[in-house]
């Protein structure tokens, strides 16, 4: 008996038939193919859709107002205006609002009021002040501080400005001159193959297959749908039930 096994693994092996084992493992290599295709088609829509172009708007529209920070009058007409000018546009922020008085709605004492909203020049970390690539002469211009947050247990160290009487607030409305291309069937490709791949829960396995092995299924899971209970009840038992209770 031992020996008929034998002769028939030997036979499988030499021929060249597969195993019931290895279909199945062939049938699950050819399903990951298929979603890892169907990955890669959801990122190329998605690079089509974030290079797509701009078109000019003539005329410009505006919507609302936005405030930065510019040289005052004095120091930009001194000898270090060019000095300091440099150091602003590696250090600004912008804010937008749709009031000109950049001016916020806040609740005191039961009451609501409005208030100016505040705005500061850029305040970096340590981290994020070697990225600024600053030179030693800029670098003397900032302070360390330390800042405490109300929720957190470490206090903040961050870099501010030691004059900030340099540079003061302008505001100016706040002007679209373009606008992004309209690709209406890119945005139907995506949402398709979107909704398809949430509606049968593969998010899962291509994580599995593309960024991590602990990407387990539990996380992508849908919510259990409610059971229908009249589904089981013909429209004309659901109208006695209805009418002679």
């Amino acid at each position: 008996m031992d020996n008929q096994i034998s002769d028939i693994e030997n036979y499988i092996a030499a021929s060249g038939m597969r195993t019931a084992r290895r279909r199945k493992r062939d049938a699950r290599k050819q399903y990951d193919k298929q979603l890892l295709q169907l990955d890669r088609e959801r990122n190329e829509l998605w690079d089509a859709w974030y290079k797509r172009g701009y078109v000019v708007m003539d005329p410009p529209v505006m919507i609302g107002y936005k405030r930065y920070f510019v040289l005052r009058d004095d120091v930009a007409r001194g000898k270090h205006g060019a000095f300091f000018q440099e150091l602003l546009n590696k250090i600004n922020t912008y804010d937008y609002s749709h009031r000109k008085d950049f001016k916020v709605k806040k609740r005191s004492h039961g009451r609501k009021k409005y208030v100016l909203r505040e705005q500061h020049l850029l305040q970096p970390s340590a981290d994020h002040l070697k990225k600024l690539k600053l030179t030693d002469k800029e670098i003397n211009c900032f302070v360390e501080r330390i800042r405490y947050v109300k929720n957190s247990i470490q206090p903040i160290k961050e870099f501010v400005v030691k004059e900030p009487w340099r540079f003061v607030l302008q505001i100016r409305p706040n002007m679209i001159t373009r606008k992004r291309i309209v690709l209406p069937e890119v945005s139907s490709a995506i949402d398709q193959l979107q909704n398809y791949l949430d509606r049968n829960q593969l998010q899962h396995r291509i994580s599995w297959l593309t960024r991590s092995k602990s990407a387990g299924r539990r996380r992508w899971e849908l919510a259990d749908k409610k059971k229908d209970q009249i589904k089981k009840y013909t429209l004309l038992q659901i109208l006695q039930e209805e009418w002679y209770e």
